[in-house]
């Protein structure tokens, strides 16, 4: 047995400067605008010497805190490797909340578990690869993280990462709610492209109306498409139902709706062609593998959502997907929204990716990356430990 002895959560903060304005034009200005969020890691320690632990990327929100510090105490005295009644505990006592707090847990016992055994997570999981097709996923243009704001701007990237070799190219757009906005710039995208890499769409649910979302899906057929996201307000069956029966492009939904059940719902519904899980977002490395496995079952593909060392593993030990999602990228700024938390050379930007279009999976025992928690902890940082 090897029992949890200490959680220690570790609270910091993460500053994005914008270098741009909305338009895309370089900021002049001798002290330019940021903007801080905090972000959080977890650090968990046995009697035993075994130690596992994990920062979030950019999925989990500030909120789940508060999540964590709710849940951390229950996991002292718990044997590390219960971690499927863990999952089950921590499911179900909190039910009524989004459970996010859960997936970092989940993660650093997953961490802890292959650091223990002296392998990887992927290889504990069961691994399908080792190389990861992968698709650049861009800022959301006109926000002011970077230099994406035109259309033009997006064909030149498109155009960029295609010469590059990577196969997958998707746009976050403007979110300006009109599908014409949208139009625009992924029609600048697939002249960018040039058919020699895929290209999808997530307009992150910001078209109001069905009307809207059938317009730009109609556009994704005339494009080629290979998915489109999130194009709509909510989680309709009925209206995904509908985008599904008019639109050839395949829909991918469900990266807005929390837990198993409700997402495999909406596929047995008919309102989705492909699934999505997060390991931030979903209850961890446990939560992914189980909605991928339910999509198997269903005949279904589950593409893993953000990037980070643990989707790179659930990837590599997931059958049915397709692309890893490496992002949130900008050609001028390369990946503002993730926190520099690493003492090795991980990287999430466009040198990740080899000459065969592909990211690797950390090669070390457990998560394969090593965090800097000393530079992390002079980010303003504030500890909670429970023993």
């Amino acid at each position: 047995m090897s029992i949890i002895s200490e959680v220690e959560l570790i609270e910091f903060d993460h500053t994005v400067v914008r270098r741009f304005d909305r338009k895309g034009e370089p900021l002049n200005a001798a002290t330019p605008p940021s903007r801080t969020t905090r972000r959080f890691g977890i650090r968990i320690r046995t009697d035993d010497g075994a130690e596992g632990g994990y920062v979030v990327m950019w999925s989990a929100p500030p909120y789940a805190i508060a999540q964590v510090k709710a849940m951390a105490g229950s996991l002292v005295g718990r044997d590390l490797h219960d971690r499927e009644a863990i999952w089950d505990d921590l499911n179900g006592g909190f039910a009524k909340t989004d459970r996010i707090g859960a997936g970092a847990i989940d993660i650093a016992l997953w961490d802890a578990a292959g650091k223990l055994a002296g392998l990887g997570i992927s290889q504990l999981l069961g691994r399908y690869r080792d190389r990861l097709p992968a698709y650049v996923s861009t800022v959301g243009g006109g926000h002011g993280q970077g230099s994406l704001a035109t259309a033009d701007s997006y064909r030149d990237f498109a155009d960029e990462c295609a010469r590059r070799g990577i196969p997958g190219f998707k746009i976050h757009g403007r979110s300006a709610g009109t599908a014409k906005d949208e139009i625009e710039i992924f029609g600048a995208t697939a002249e960018g492209s040039a058919g020699r890499s895929d290209i999808m769409t997530d307009p992150g649910k910001s078209l109001p109306t069905l009307a809207e979302a059938l317009k730009l899906g109609r556009f994704c057929d005339e494009v080629g498409a290979y998915w489109w996201e999130d194009p709509m307000r909510g989680d309709a069956p009925l209206a995904h139902r509908i985008l599904r029966d008019r639109v050839r492009t395949p829909l991918l939904i469900t990266e807005f709706v929390r837990g198993l059940e409700l997402r495999t719902a909406l596929a047995l519904d008919g309102a989705t062609d492909l699934l999505r899980a997060d390991p931030e977002l979903d209850l961890g490395i446990t939560g992914v593998m189980k909605t991928a496995h339910a999509a198997e079952a269903l005949g279904l593909d589950l593409e893993v959502h953000a990037a980070g060392p643990a989707q790179r593993h659930c990837m590599a030990a997931i059958r049915n997907t397709n692309y890893y999602e490496l992002g949130l990228l900008d050609p001028s700024t390369g990946n503002p929204s993730l926190p520099e938390v690493f003492a090795d050379d991980y990287t999430e930007d466009l040198s990740a990716v080899g000459e065969d279009g592909c990211v690797g999976v950390p090669t070390g025992p457990g998560l394969g990356v090593t965090y800097d928690w000393d530079r992390i902890a002079k980010l303003n940082a504030d500890r909670t430990t429970f023993q």
